[in-house]
Parts: structure tokens; C-alpha cells; sequence
């Protein structure tokens, strides 16, 4: 049995035994919340198709287009630049009007900019380049703050930071397969380089992690926005099944 089958047996053994500890140090019961598993669905998701994007955008341009270092860093300026500029305004619109815009927001740049990855070859424009580029910058810059505060909601405030940090572990998790996937995907092309690596597939790898990170967006309870009474309720909800849950848990 190779290591990914002993992983996949281990977790539910992990599950299992987190779960009958006095102070366990996975809280296995924030898996049972839903913006808890939204969130990391999500998480996971977004930074999976953002690793791939990274790893395949720069053997294309390195590879194929042959562009030094420099010139290469450049091109993909537009991606930081934009989550720079967008991140505190997706922050303050979570804040007052609750994840679910900015969320669509960046599941619908994710999938544009993975359909026209698709058109992508040797010889594209490199403004038509830093274009599709922004819009990966769109994505990256509104989806982490609704990750977060779908992950901490609903939760008591003394497993908020748990919470947090679960969303945190999905991001990384979600970059490193998303580097293995693109990798494998893309080994042929980088060998025969050219036509044959942009074939279309790393618009497609795009396009499914943005498919994703959008159907997350439209989960039930990640819309609500903060403060408002159904939100309350379901705060109130969670914390009561946790407190039960805790109450029943063997010490």
C-alpha cells in the first residue's frame, strides 16, 4: 500500500481518536459545522487552482516564451498588485455585507481567466497575457477574507483561532496538490515544449479549481451577512450543539 492509501486509512483513525481526548489537538467536531467545511472546501479549492496557475505560468513563460527571470516576475506584477489593492476592500464588504459577494466575485474571475487560459499559445500578445493575469489577481485578492470569516462563523469565540487555523492548513494543503496536479499534468509538454504544453490544460486545471471555489460561494450560510439576525441564529446554533456535543464527549 503506498503513502497516499496509508494516509486516506489514517484520517478517519485520526478522527476517531481526536475525538475521545480530554483536550484534543484537532477539534474534531468543527468538521460538523457547515462554514466550517465551506470554508475549507474553499480554501483548499482556490489555493489548489493558484498553485497550479503559478507552476504552470511560469514554466510557460521561462519554457516556452523563454523570457528571463526578471521579465517573467514582471509579467505576473498584475496578480500581486491587484490582491494588494483588493484585499482591504473585500475585507471591509465581508464586514457589511457578508462573504457571498466577493466570493462570486472571485469564482467568476477564476473561471474567465481559466477559459482563456484555454486560448493561450506560444504566441499570444503579452498585454492579452497580463489581462488574464489581472484576473487571477481578481480572484486571489476576494477569496481569502470570506474563507476566513466563514470558517470562524458560528463559532465559539474560544474556537475561533482553531478555526481559523484549519482554514489555513486547507490553503496550503490545496497550493501543494495544486503544484503536484499541474506537474504531472504538465510533464509531456514541458519536455516537448511549444504548442504541445499549451495544448489546453492548464486552462483547464484553472477552470476547475475556479468552478469550485464558485460553487462554494453558493453553499447555504456563506451569504449571510455578519450581524444579521439569521446569522446570529446560526452562530447561537452552533456554539449550543457544540456546548451539547462537549457536554456528551467522555472525559
Amino acid at each position: 500500500m503506498g503513502a497516499a492509501g496509508r494516509a486516506a486509512l489514517a484520517v478517519p483513525l485520526l478522527g476517531r481518536w481526536e475525538s475521545r481526548r480530554a483536550d484534543p489537538l484537532l477539534e474534531v467536531r468543527l468538521l460538523r459545522s457547515a462554514p466550517v467545511l465551506s470554508a475549507l472546501v474553499m480554501a483548499f479549492a482556490a489555493l489548489c487552482a493558484f498553485g497550479a496557475f503559478l507552476f504552470a505560468v511560469t514554466l510557460y513563460l521561462q519554457g516556452v516564451r523563454g523570457m528571463p527571470a526578471l521579465r517573467a516576475g514582471l509579467c505576473l506584477a498584475p496578480v500581486g498588485v491587484l490582491i494588494v489593492l483588493l484585499s482591504p476592500w473585500t475585507g471591509r464588504t465581508v464586514g457589511r455585507r457578508g462573504p457571498r459577494l466577493p466570493l462570486l466575485l472571485s469564482g467568476s474571475a477564476l473561471a474567465l481567466a481559466g477559459g482563456l487560459l484555454l486560448l493561450v499559445g506560444p504566441g499570444t500578445p503579452v498585454p492579452a497575457l497580463l489581462a488574464v493575469f489581472a484576473l487571477v489577481g481578481v480572484f486571489q485578492g476576494t477569496v481569502n477574507p470570506p474563507i476566513t470569516n466563514t470558517a470562524v462563523s458560528g463559532m465559539p469565540a474560544s474556537m475561533a483561532a482553531l478555526a481559523s487555523a484549519l482554514a489555513s492548513a486547507a490553503r496550503q494543503t490545496g497550493s501543494a496538490v495544486g503544484v503536484a496536479v499541474a506537474g504531472t499534468v504538465l510533464a509531456g509538454g514541458v519536455a516537448a515544449g511549444g504548442a504541445a504544453f499549451t495544448g489546453r490544460r492548464a486552462g483547464v486545471v484553472a477552470a476547475g479549481g475556479g468552478g469550485c471555489a464558485d460553487r462554494g460561494a453558493r453553499r447555504g450560510g456563506v451569504g449571510r451577512r455578519a450581524g444579521a439576525p439569521g446569522a446570529r441564529g446560526a452562530e447561537g446554533a452552533g456554539q449550543a450543539a457544540l456546548r451539547a456535543q462537549s457536554a456528551q464527549s467522555p472525559r
